[in-house]
């Protein structure tokens, strides 16, 4: 009687101790797992306890502890078992990780709820995927594991040492009853409490006092980055009215033509990865010619210089955008959202003001019309005609894409075939995109490289030979663009021709540490996101040299050039590019372009007043900003 009496004891003190166990574990998994999941995108030199112990109290982490507790609680109580409540968080933490630490290596930028509806990016995606692992992910993979495989441990204790076994079955419902609202509550709670805390804690114009003029923490809180959507910002457009006026009112309107008293044809080409390697600074890897040879003999008889994009790497249709509605994307969540938006509803653009005054408007883009959608937002935005890869003329390849040779021979005929007094055409080049888009050509081997690249260092045959294709790709985009001016110095109408690049080609880690370009510092990130700009006109204009000012400010600057009417949106950004010359996610600099660390309160005021517009333009419905783009004067 004694040795059955003293089992059961012990079975009670193994409940009671199995319990505890268990409440213990949960309690590691959800305080852990979101400091794991940074930890495995950062991977810090600390260790994950000293990871921890420097980021505990930050609010944002906070918020991912509290959605985890709410998602363990409400799985354990659902499913009555707690591997299911660690496996499923620890199983979509690990894959946001994953999928976070490619994005961040290949953009610098984290994983957005929005980019799960932009199918191209999956695709891009791809070609980023390994299975190498560092020594700091492997670690956190095997806590993520320990804690899956301790709660798997725990169910079968739990089975084994059952809690209340003798209970009557009406109270046991009535506790199964308890258990399965208390679970949907915490499930409730998710919902609730991650809008609630995005919605206060969205960068916004109230908020603007207290943040960096840089964006703060794009680097880690995975969560709240994948959750945040641009529609849960703080900024109110119920006021736009006021935000117009502030750039508007009593500002002069400058109002002209070319000096012939004609309109000049407006061609833009935005090249895929062109970009100065004059911004490399290491020994590592050396050219047989210069690559930039033909943009530095166009600099010496147009305008020429550098524009700071918002992109690394990849993300064409972040700085297209920014182009065409004179957008800044730092305001934005990410261009994929963005994106997203173009797609659904009518954005107003450059194109309503070339529109206006009466010029065709062609668009022109070399591969799919659906890539990134543009089939849709260019009809919505109202070109008159779309090119893409099926409608053109020429189709010689570089590499395994349309060349940019092709592409200026397409310009030439829509110029030619265009019986308006105007034409404004935007063309995006494919030629010099990262090889693994879902193309129809098989790649030309071997290529006639005109450049060859040497390295010193170790690389791989297939990153050298992505190297080779990018550096020989920029010089023949410069080669491209003077054969454009070649034919339009011959034109008898006058023509303005602009060139910017979209981002840095999509190097990898191992090329930017030989090109010593792998370094954090400003000056580092100032040569990462500076992009070339050539603009070239056949008649007498004044010339301008863009010395880092925004992609987004190029519109205005180009008309200015072409000395063509203000619209309301040019006298918005001019008045943002006098104020801050550079004010991208990585670097914001003043009028003088010296780099800010704060603004003042002129500029914070400014960037209040430009967020309304910019979400206003985006997202409302006003009538001021449905004539944004409409050319003064018309």
């Amino acid at each position: 009687m004694d040795r059955e009496e003293d089992m059961q004891k012990a079975n009670k003190r193994y409940t009671i101790y199995v319990r505890v166990f268990a409440v213990g574990l949960a309690a590691a998994a959800i305080t852990f797992l979101p400091y794991l999941a940074d930890y495995y995108v950062l991977e810090p030199e600390e260790s994950i306890l000293t990871f921890f112990a420097n980021n505990s109290v930050n609010r944002y982490y906070i918020f991912e502890t509290v959605l985890t507790a709410l998602t363990v609680i409400a799985l354990w109580c659902l499913s009555g078992r707690l591997w299911v409540a660690l496996a499923v968080p620890s199983l979509l933490l690990m894959l946001l990780a994953y999928a976070d630490s490619i994005k961040f290596a290949a953009l610098n930028e984290l994983l957005r709820l929005n980019d799960l509806l932009v199918t191209e990016a999956a695709g891009i995606a791809m070609q980023y995927l390994n299975l190498k692992f560092s020594s700091a992910q492997i670690k956190v993979i095997l806590c993520a594991l320990f804690c899956c495989a301790g709660g798997f441990v725990v169910d079968r204790f739990c089975r084994k040492y059952p809690l209340h076994a003798k209970i009557d079955s009406k109270l046991r419902k009535r506790l199964n009853i308890l258990r399965l609202a208390l679970g949907c509550v915490c499930l409730a709670g998710v919902f609730g409490y991650g809008g609630y805390f995005i919605k206060k804690s969205a960068y916004g114009v109230d908020s603007i006092d207290a943040v960096s003029v840089n964006n703060a923490g794009y680097d880690r809180y995975i969560v709240y980055n994948f959750l945040k959507n641009d529609r849960l910002t703080n900024i109110n457009t119920d006021n736009a009215e006021d935000s117009y006026r502030f750039f508007l009112d009593g500002e002069e309107t400058g109002v002209g033509v070319d000096g012939t008293g004609r309109k000049p044809s407006v061609i833009v080409i935005m090249n895929e990865s062109w970009w100065d390697t004059d911004n490399i600074t290491g020994s590592g890897v050396t050219f047989s010619s210069d690559p930039m040879e033909a943009f530095k003999r166009l600099g010496e008889s147009c305008s020429a210089g550098q524009l700071t994009a918002n992109i690394f790497g990849g993300g064409t249709i972040g700085s297209e955008t920014e182009f065409l509605t004179g957008l800044n994307t730092k305001y934005f969540v990410s261009y994929t959202g963005i994106s997203t938006e173009l797609r659904k509803r009518r954005i107003p653009s450059i194109v309503d003001y070339f529109h206006a005054l009466d010029y065709d408007t062609v668009a022109i883009h070399p591969y799919d019309g659906d890539f990134y959608g543009r089939n849709i937002i260019y009809s919505s935005m109202g070109f008159d005609k779309m090119v893409f890869e099926e409608d053109m003329d020429y189709t010689d390849l570089y590499s395994c894409y349309i060349s940019d040779e092709s592409l200026a021979k397409q310009i030439i005929r829509e110029y030619e075939e265009s019986e308006a007094e105007g034409i404004f055409i935007f063309a995006i080049s494919i030629a010099n995109h990262l090889k693994g888009l879902d193309s129809k050509h098989s790649s030309l081997k071997p290529y006639p490289y005109p450049i060859s690249v040497e390295i010193d260092g170790s690389m791989g045959e297939e990153d050298y030979m992505d190297l080779v294709n990018y550096i020989n790709g920029i010089c023949l985009a410069g080669e491209a663009f003077e054969q454009l001016a070649a034919y339009f110095a011959q034109a008898d109408e006058p023509v303005v021709l602009a060139m910017y690049g979209d981002h840095i080609p999509g190097f990898t880690k191992e090329m930017l540490q030989l090109m010593g370009l792998d370094g954090t510092d400003a000056e580092t990130q100032r040569r990462l996101y500076s992009v070339p700009v050539l603009i070239w006109s056949n008649f007498d204009a004044e010339r301008i040299k863009p010395d880092g000012e925004n992609v987004n400010y190029l519109p205005q600057m180009l008309l200015e050039y072409a000395g063509l009417p203000d619209a309301d949106m040019t006298l918005i950004l001019r008045q943002q590019r006098e104020a801050l010359k550079t004010n991208t996610r990585v670097r914001t600099a003043d009028g003088q372009g010296k780099t800010l660390e704060l603004y003042d309160e002129g500029q914070r005021e400014l960037v209040r007043h430009f967020q309304v517009v910019d979400y206003d333009i985006l997202f409302g419905s006003g009538p001021r900003r449905e004539r944004v783009w409409l050319p003064h004067g018309t």
